[in-house]
C-alpha cells in the first residue's frame, strides 16, 4: 500500500515538472522561440474592444493600446499586429525577452514611466491607413483592441482673380485626398459657379470653382470654402483674392523678348560690317603695296646727267656765251 503511495506521489510530480518546462522556466516569456506569439497566464477573461480612428496626413500619430495604466513589473508582453494594404508585420515587447519588429518602416512602441503604452506612426501616409490590433496582457489580465485607422486631409485650398472679356472671375481651387465641396460666401445674390474635377496619378483630387462678378462689385468680401467629403469634414476658408491675370502678361512678355532680339541682332550686323572693312582695308594694303615697290623697281634707271646735279651753272654758263656771241656780231 505505501508502495503504490509512493509512485503516484512521484507520478504526480514528474507531470508537475513536465508542464513547468513546457510553459517555460521561471515564468519567462519568450517572442522568438518557433516565430509563435506568447498567450496570457491570466485565467481572467480578455476584453476586445473594437474602434475607429483618424489620423491626418503628414502628421505623428500616437496610438494608445488601452486606458488602464500598468506597471512595468506587471506587465508580461504588448503585441501590436499591423494589417495594412500591402504588408503585414508585427511589433512587440516583452518583460524578459528582446524587442520584437518586422515592419522596419519607422514605427515604434513606446512605454512611459506612468505605464501607458504606445504606437508611435512618424509622417503618417495613405500606405499607413489600415486595422491595428493591440493584443496586452499582464498579471491581473489583459486585453484585445482593434483599432481601424483611415488617413484625412485638410484640403489645400487657394484663389486668384482672372480677366475674361471685360468680367472679373475669382477661381477657387482645393486639392486633398478627397474631392472637396466648394462653396462660395458673397454679400450679392451669386450665380451657379462652374465646377471641373480631376483625379491626379497620386490619387489625389482637384476641384476648381469659378465665380463671375457682377460688373463694379468688389472681390473684398468674397471668400470661398472648402470642405473635404470624408469622415471628419474638415473646412478651409480663403479669402485673399489678388489678379493672376496671364492674358496681359504674355504680350508684354513676347514684345519685350522680340525686342531683345531685334537689338542683338543689329548689333550683331554692324560688328560682322566692321569686322568685313576692317578686313577689306588689310587686303588693299597687302594687294597694293607689293604693286608700288614692283614699279619702282621696273623703272628704268636715267643716265647720269652732270648738268641735273648743277643746273644753275650750266644755266650762267649758257647765258655767258650767247651774250660773248652777240657783243661780237655788233663789234664786227
Amino acid at each position: 500500500m505505501e508502495r503504490k503511495l509512493v509512485l503516484r506521489v512521484v507520478l504526480l510530480f514528474a507531470v508537475c515538472l513536465t508542464r513547468s518546462l513546457a510553459s517555460g522556466t521561471d515564468g519567462k516569456t519568450s517572442l522568438h522561440s518557433n516565430k509563435t506569439l506568447p498567450r496570457s497566464t491570466s485565467t481572467n477573461e480578455r476584453l476586445t474592444v473594437y474602434r475607429n480612428e483618424y489620423a491626418e496626413l503628414g502628421t505623428t500619430v500616437t496610438l494608445n493600446c488601452t486606458n488602464t495604466k500598468i506597471a512595468w513589473r506587471d506587465m508580461f508582453f504588448v503585441i501590436w499586429k499591423i494589417h495594412l494594404q500591402d504588408k503585414e508585420c508585427m511589433i512587440a515587447v516583452a518583460k524578459n525577452d528582446s524587442d520584437y519588429d518586422t515592419c522596419q518602416d519607422g514605427k515604434k512602441l513606446n512605454r512611459t514611466s506612468e505605464g501607458t503604452y504606445h504606437l508611435i506612426i512618424p509622417n503618417f501616409s495613405v500606405q499607413d491607413e489600415g486595422n491595428y490590433t493591440c493584443d496586452i496582457s499582464y498579471q491581473s489580465g489583459g486585453s484585445v483592441e482593434n483599432i481601424k485607422v483611415s488617413a484625412f486631409a485638410r484640403p489645400d485650398l487657394s484663389g486668384w482673380l482672372e480677366s475674361e472679356h471685360g468680367h472679373t472671375v475669382a477661381v477657387c481651387e482645393a486639392k486633398g485626398k478627397s474631392a472637396a465641396s466648394i462653396h462660395w460666401e458673397t454679400p450679392w445674390n451669386s450665380s451657379s459657379p462652374i465646377i471641373q474635377a480631376s483625379k491626379t496619378q497620386d490619387k489625389l483630387f482637384t476641384v476648381i470653382s469659378r465665380l463671375h462678378l457682377p460688373r463694379h462689385a468688389s472681390h473684398t468680401n468674397l471668400t470661398c470654402s472648402a470642405t473635404a467629403n470624408d469622415s471628419k469634414h474638415t473646412k478651409t476658408r480663403f479669402s485673399s483674392f489678388t489678379f493672376r491675370d496671364t492674358h496681359v502678361k504674355w504680350p508684354t512678355i513676347l514684345v519685350g523678348v522680340c525686342a531683345t532680339c531685334s537689338i542683338v541682332a543689329l548689333l550683331t550686323g554692324f560688328y560682322i560690317m566692321r569686322k568685313n572693312v576692317i578686313a577689306l582695308s588689310v587686303f588693299r594694303k597687302i594687294c597694293c603695296k607689293p604693286d608700288i615697290s614692283a614699279s619702282n623697281e621696273e623703272k628704268p634707271q636715267q643716265p647720269y646727267d652732270p648738268e641735273e646735279l648743277q643746273p644753275y651753272a650750266s644755266y650762267v654758263q649758257r647765258v655767258n656765251s650767247i651774250y660773248n656771241s652777240s657783243a661780237e656780231l655788233f663789234n664786227a
